[in-house]
């Protein structure tokens, strides 16, 4: 195997006639080739050439030693296990990689990629990639793990690791795979490697067909019907499922809908999952409710504002928080409601396990069962990748309204 060798040494040559100093930097030499990685700049009077380091003199030397050190370190790592991956390496390609500053090692790069998501916003992305980072971790045992050491028999005792030990099922190991198969390819493509060598393209990723909770229509209506006290605490639990059930909008996107997004007669809202737009034409059910909450609120001497929301649940304003907290709070309050829903489901015999999503699984097995379309689901429960609902059509916004009159139906028995 052709090795690099390395030395830290200061320019001369680059040396500038305003500042009087010269860069100091890493030489990496490969088959005779050589670059140079700039770490810092520095007066030459303070470079000691033979110990390659700041001399004692200068008065911030023990800093400046320790950038140095560290640079150093980074850069050593870095080119050596793209040499590792495959020895052929030119310099050239070196210095591209480094200039990019990708990085070959699993973890430092999946790092760097869940630091970007959570500057981006991305928290639900994050908080996933994160906890599938972790699981590896503590798989792996050590602080590196260089892609030359993931092959196919690795992914498969992982897998099995994942399943046997973990306790994972086979959607959630699937997932894993996926996220951590998404990482290895970036690396892959990041440094120009022959993507013929990345085992996860040998992998089949395997799903479990899953039977999702949802209820029948008489099930609803018992829900619909339970007398409750507008001050029950299960009061507005069973309104932001119901009004799940008859909107198919996730629970996020109801916690945090505002009266801005109700406008005659339809809501319009940017889901915070996808962050696409989203119009869903009102029915009779969601304009009572909406009714009612309004004249609830002015009654007590309230008043209804665009920026109210109408369900009054959360306490922070999430557009005037992080996302982070913005998250946290719809998670707990999400949870809250769960906890809820569980006790309305025993109050009218109801054994199903209920939580927010059944809402959403509900609204969509009510269309199907209606005859509405496949295409005209996805576009209500808007789907981001088509697959979801298996169709490969685009749906005409005129068709929304026959998912209006389905719904009617319902609500008018």
């Amino acid at each position: 195997m052709t090795v690099a060798k390395f030395k830290t040494v200061i320019r001369l040559d680059k040396l500038s006639k305003s500042t009087k100093e010269a860069p100091v930097c890493l030489r990496i030499t490969k088959d005779r080739k050589v670059m140079y990685q700039t770490l810092l700049h520095l007066n030459p009077i303070y470079w000691d050439a033979k110990e390659q380091c700041v001399r004692k003199q200068h008065p911030n030397a023990g800093e400046l030693n320790a950038i140095i050190a560290q640079k150093k370190a980074d850069l050593e790592k870095e080119t050596c296990l793209l040499i590792l991956a495959d020895n052929s390496v030119s310099i050239a390609t070196i210095r591209n990689r480094i200039n990019n500053r990708a990085s070959f090692d699993l973890f430092e790069y999946a790092n760097k990629y869940i630091e970007q998501l959570y500057k981006e916003g991305k928290h639900a992305t994050y908080k996933k990639y994160k906890s599938v980072v972790k699981k590896l971790h503590f798989y792996v045992g050590k602080e590196t793990l260089p892609i030359k050491s993931i092959s196919l028999d690795f992914i498969i005792r992982y897998e099995n690791y994942l399943m046997n030990c973990v306790g994972n099922n086979r959607n959630t190991t699937t997932v894993n795979l996926k996220t951590l198969a998404k990482l290895v390819g970036d690396i892959y493509r990041n440094y120009n490697i022959d993507e013929g060598g990345n085992p996860f393209r040998k992998v089949k990723f395997k799903r479990e067909q899953t039977e999702r909770t949802f209820l029948e229509i008489d099930e609803i209506r018992k829900i619909q019907n339970l007398r409750l006290r507008l001050q029950s605490p299960l009061y507005d639990a069973r309104e932001v499922f119901l009004f799940e059930c008859y909107t198919g909008i996730r629970i996020s996107d109801i916690l945090t809908l505002k009266w801005k997004n109700v406008m005659d007669d339809k809501i319009s809202i940017r889901m915070r999952k996808t962050e696409k737009p989203l119009v869903i034409p009102m029915n009779d059910y969601i304009k009572t409710v909406l009714n009612k909450r309004r004249f609830v609120v002015e009654n007590n001497g309230g008043k209804i504002t665009s920026e109210k929301y109408v369900f009054n649940i959360l306490k922070i304003d999430v557009d005037e928080v992080s996302a982070q907290d913005a998250l946290n709070a719809i998670s707990s309050a999400t949870t809250i409601i769960n906890k809820k829903l569980k006790m309305i489901a025993a109050k009218v015999g109801i054994e199903k396990n209920i939580s927010t999503h059944v809402g959403r699984h509900s609204y969509a097995t009510a269309l199907l069962t209606s005859d509405i379309p496949l295409p005209v689901i996805k576009e209500m429960l808007g789907h981001s990748d088509i697959k979801v609902t298996q169709i490969y059509a685009k749906v005409v916004d005129s068709k929304k309204d026959e998912v209006v009159n389905c719904l009617n139906k319902l609500y008018h028995g």
